[in-house]
């Protein structure tokens, strides 16, 4: 097992080796930085890793260097960001290369002149910010998309910068400016009267639960413009009258009622092959008559949830709605044997009619179903509010 475990550790090892050789014959000069190092930690005499170590620092090196001279050169107003990001690389890496500075691999010595890039990264981070600054100041005079890509340019001058102090102002106004905002609206379109309020309850529920982040609800007007209004129209409202129905129905059921003796042809009692006597078992019939009261209302309003784009005032998208009620009560009276009724039947025994459900009862508890599936329709269709 021990040898196992040395043969294992020995290909690790050449594994090792090889892997940030290949890294570094490939081009991949800062994967075969990142192996060398993590190699020379544990082996710091470990020449042929010393010698990856020094050819890809210096490789990577260059690589940082290259692009900044050459994003300098640019003159691009938006190239900070990368300087920033290559100087960073920098300094990191030398960072990490001084975990293992200064080697002595193969007789030699092996060490770099320590740079401070402090003063480029901070003058990378102030020309970003500056960049993103200005670039959102411009972004927030056009529209509102504009005012979205704002609102992020003025998030990436806070990862830079922390002294701009309108920053909280700009991001507030960039947010307001690019969220499209959405305005509920229950209309009756009936010849019923329905009440400010039992409409106005049709969109009371939590604004949380149908808000993005670049989408905001309303169900009352809090200002003059609404990018979208959402009309939820009633159309048809519907409640029947009290329904009252009578019915006396007779059950009837057969019932076992102990047994009787099989007779044979000369009327003597017939035996079984063990010699038992032969019986059936004997039935009677038993009834029950009823007399049964149904009671029902219904009741039912039909809606449309319709999209409305304000800047073309064109309907987007229609949805049907439709919340109902129905009311029903049973109850019974019985004269006879209650065992030849069913035991959903007896529960109706003894129960007597109760008083119908008002008009405006019966409108509040279908006003409470339209109104969970028009919370249903908003949260499905969300697409339809760009």
């Amino acid at each position: 097992m021990n040898k196992l475990l040395i043969v294992l550790l020995i290909g690790i090892f050449f594994f090792s080796c090889k892997s940030s050789q290949k890294e570094l014959q490939q081009g991949n000069y800062e994967q075969a930085f990142i192996k060398s190092v993590n190699k020379l930690q544990k082996k710091p005499d470990d020449r042929e890793q010393a010698e990856i170590f020094s050819l890809s620092y210096k490789k990577s090196n260059q690589k940082n260097l290259d692009r900044i001279e050459y994003l300098k050169m640019s003159g691009e107003a938006n190239a900070y960001d990368e300087i920033y990001n290559n100087y960073l690389s920098l300094d990191r890496r030398q960072k990490m290369a001084e975990t293992v500075l200064p080697l002595r691999a193969g007789g030699q010595t092996v060490n770099f002149t320590h740079i401070n890039y402090n003063q480029q990264i901070i003058d990378a981070k102030n020309g970003a910010a500056d960049y993103h600054y200005r670039k959102g100041l411009e972004l927030l005079k056009g529209d509102k998309d504009n005012a979205k890509t704002a609102y992020y340019e003025f998030e990436a001058v806070r990862k830079y910068s922390s002294t701009y102090e309108d920053i909280n102002r700009l991001q507030l106004e960039a947010k307001e400016k690019g969220t499209t905002t959405v305005l509920l609206l229950p209309m009756n379109k009936t010849y019923s009267q329905l009440s400010k309020e039992f409409l106005a309850n049709l969109v009371d529920f939590g604004m949380q639960d149908l808000d993005k982040d670049w989408v905001r609800y309303y169900n009352t007007p809090q200002k003059n413009y609404f990018d979208y209004n959402i009309f939820i129209s009633i159309n048809t409202v519907y409640i029947s009258p009290d329904d009252l129905k009578e019915s006396k129905e007779i059950v009837k059921k057969n019932v076992k009622d102990g047994y009787k003796y099989v007779l044979d042809t000369k009327g003597n009692v017939m035996k079984d092959s063990l010699g038992n006597d032969v019986k059936v078992d004997k039935f009677k019939t038993i009834s029950c008559t009823v007399i049964q009261k149904t009671q029902n209302k219904t009741a039912k309003i039909e809606a449309k949830v319709e999209y409305q784009d304000n800047k073309t005032k064109r309907i987007v998208a229609t949805v049907p709605a439709i919340g109902g009620h129905n009311f029903s009560y049973i109850s019974s009276l019985a004269n006879g044997d209650l065992n030849a009724l069913s035991e959903e039947t007896k529960k109706t025994i003894g129960k007597t009619p109760i008083a119908f459900p008002t008009g405006g009862e019966m409108m509040e508890f279908s006003a409470d179903e339209l109104k969970q599936q028009i919370k249903q329709i908003l949260i499905t269709n969300k697409r339809y509010i760009k």
